[in-house]
């Protein structure tokens, strides 16, 4: 609508919560956009629209316009009685109904999950989209690295060919965006894969993501080794801890400096990201723990994988790091490790372990 029809609009018309019933003023101003307020602030005041950015009432909008679009019957901020809450979109075609949550703001992860639990409770299936995050470059796609904060971790999905990825959307250039093929390297950072969808070429369900080219693949061991090295070299000097350093106080136990270790210690595993520590630092204690302690590969307990996890590693769900072990522990039998001998004498050639991380970690992304 123009804004001369909102103005004929205003002066004509009375509007009213749908939620609480108390009446709503629609302003139109120049910068934000129109939207609609409580005249006297109520009990609902949260959970509408006036406290949205204008980012998020533009991305809803134009949402709305794409599920349309694609032959979805769309509702903006359906009130669901049985479970009082309000998706951004209701969206039905034929019996499929789903909600449809834009996110542009952090909100606690337990909120995320309470509103999940709703939907699930009436068999609405949701659809979450992030904002784009603000340092994703939108014009530069392919390979590259990338930080994402926690909030926006949680919202990592793995798709039916195993692929880590997030879709968001971009209200600015209209455009989905994917930071698929997700590699963690430590902490907020990742290697990933950027590509745009515009709007009107999108689909519901949304578009697959494709697999990795050779050179895309090369291009994330390429990536991954030089964060690694990078890391190793440094990791000497910026020692918080001196004598008391336990990842140079491992590596002096395997007579070898941090720079020298061989790739097959760092690296890349699914579900890394859980870990606070980097990979080369929970990895090598896990070898000296198994030598120290004379632990078979084949006699592994879950219970001493839980023993190690509590002792050596920072992790963020206990779960998925005791998988992330195991599959690291299968890696090195792989291999052939000796837990008889050094790290320092069991130096293997890169071509090797770069064909098993393609086979490992690539092909299923």
């Amino acid at each position: 609508m123009t804004k001369s029809q909102l103005e004929l609009m205003r002066s004509t018309s009375q509007f009213t919560c749908p939620q609480c019933g108390n009446p709503l003023r629609l302003k139109i101003g120049k910068v934000v956009t129109p939207h609609f307020a409580h005249i006297v602030l109520s009990d609902c005041f949260t959970s509408f629209s006036e406290r949205e950015s204008p980012t998020h009432l533009i991305g809803k909008q134009q949402l709305a316009e794409f599920f349309t679009r694609v032959g979805f019957q769309v509702e903006v901020e359906a009130f669901i009685p049985k479970i009082s809450q309000r998706p951004d979109l209701l969206v039905q075609r034929g019996r499929n109904l789903f909600a449809v949550e834009f996110q542009c703001s952090v909100i606690p992860i337990d909120d995320v999950y309470k509103r999940n639990l709703g939907y699930n409770q009436v068999k609405i299936p949701s659809v979450w989209l992030l904002r784009t995050p603000a340092n994703i470059n939108v014009k530069a796609t392919g390979v590259t690295f990338i930080k994402l904060s926690k909030f926006e971790q949680s919202f990592i999905t793995i798709d039916s060919s195993s692929k880590p990825s997030l879709i968001t959307y971009d209200p600015t250039s209209t455009q989905f965006v994917y930071i698929s093929h997700l590699l963690h390297i430590s902490g907020s950072s990742f290697i990933a894969k950027i590509c745009t969808l515009p709007n009107k070429f999108q689909t519901f369900p949304f578009a697959h993501i494709k697999p990795l080219t050779q050179n895309e693949a090369n291009q994330y061991w390429s990536f991954y080794q030089h964060k690694r090295s990078k890391l190793l070299t440094n990791r000497i000097y910026s020692s918080k801890f001196g004598t008391r350093d336990k990842f140079l106080n491992n590596c002096y136990i395997q007579r070898i400096l941090p720079k020298d270790l061989p790739l097959y210690i760092g690296f890349p595993l699914l579900g890394s990201q859980v870990f606070q520590n980097h990979s080369t630092e929970w990895q090598l204690a896990l070898i000296c723990a198994l030598s120290q302690k004379q632990v078979d590969f084949d006699n592994i307990s879950e219970g001493w994988i839980e023993a190690f996890l509590a002792e050596y590693c920072r992790v963020i769900d206990f779960k998925i790091a005791k998988d992330v072990v195991m599959q690291y522990c299968q890696l090195l039998q792989q291999i052939n490790f000796d837990l008889s001998k050094l790290v320092s004498q069991q130096i293997m050639q890169e071509t090797f372990l770069k064909q098993l991380f393609h086979r490992l970690i690539v092909a299923k992304r």
